[in-house]
């Protein structure tokens, strides 16, 4: 069984502080009980199977959800079988939201795909209030039981609006192998040329990529980064920087110890993409999958 801690572990050396989304829904929501991810211990994610059925599983990291302006809400459903992801873009759903209250709301879902046999709806919701959360989703010929998730008044990681932590990163001019401070097999230099700190004070936008293809705990990271690449393409504008989560050296001797730079950030997961405004301010963010359209329409939106 693998769920989430949170916050990080800053204090000891030699710990996993990140777990994918993967991860999350599998380690949650297809093992036995289930019950260990559930609202009672505030870890959120995953509802009991129904008759066999699908589960509904919030596959956001816990205490990343908050009641600041619109939250990036991704829910899975998963079926009775390991690793099978149930929607699809033929397969519209509704993603209900029900209060402690009672008050509910539905919001359509966007069906998301990673391109690795990872899919799931992406909704978009701002929370009226924080406390436990039911969601549900609605429109499948098999609904199945609501996922609970705890939403706080603020959240773990930056938010909209928040300054984006000026963090040190290296670069490709005090570090010009580019195999040293990443592990993209195809690297683009322009995502070296700049620290995280130069980027968010730059007074341009900037694209702030959290992965590690090569040590990433899932597939997920080097498709993350291909499309924060192919984006890159298309907006001269704009400076990205990539960020290797993890002590390069020590990852490759076989221990996966979190950069300060996560530490700066209060990143538990990878991989994440931030959208930084021209003040430096953080103007949007992406955990887990993450769609070329999404990232384009965030930096248009600035």
């Amino acid at each position: 069984m693998i769920c989430l801690s949170w916050p990080p572990n800053r204090s000891r050396p030699g710990v996993l502080a990140s777990r994918t989304l993967a991860l999350v829904l599998a380690g949650c929501a297809l093992s036995a009980g289930l019950s260990s991810c559930g609202a009672d211990d505030e870890r959120g994610g995953a509802a009991e199977l129904v008759d066999g059925g699908a589960t509904v599983v919030v596959a956001n990291s816990p205490g990343t959800l908050s009641t600041n302006g619109p939250q990036r809400v991704m829910v899975a459903l998963l079926g009775a079988a390991a690793n099978q992801f149930l929607g699809g873009e033929d397969k519209p759903a509704l993603i209900e939201f029900r209060a402690a209250d009672g008050t509910t709301d539905e919001v359509p879902g966007q069906w998301l795909s990673s391109g690795v046999g990872l899919g799931l709806y992406v909704a978009r919701y701002t929370f009226p209030a924080d406390g436990v959360w039911e969601i549900r989703v609605k429109g499948n010929s098999d609904t199945p039981a609501p996922a609970t998730v705890n939403v706080g008044r603020d959240s773990a990681v930056p938010e909209i609006g928040d300054p984006a932590p000026p963090s040190q990163t290296p670069t490709s001019d005090t570090t010009p192998d580019l195999t040293e401070i990443s592990t993209d097999p195809e690297p683009d230099p322009r995502f070296y040329s700049l620290s995280v700190a130069d980027a968010v004070n730059s007074g341009r936008p900037s694209v702030i990529v959290f992965a590690t293809p090569a040590f990433c705990q899932t597939a997920l990271c080097g498709p993350t980064l291909d499309i924060a690449k192919k984006v890159a393409a298309t907006r001269p504008d704009v400076e990205f920087v990539h960020v290797e989560p993890y002590d390069l050296d020590q990852a490759r001797a076989g221990e996966l110890v979190p950069i300060d730079t996560m530490l700066d950030w209060n990143l538990a997961t990878e991989p994440w993409v931030f959208v930084v405004d021209s003040n430096g301010k953080v103007a949007a963010s992406f955990e887990g999958v993450i769609g070329q359209a999404e990232l384009a329409a965030a930096i248009d939106a600035l």
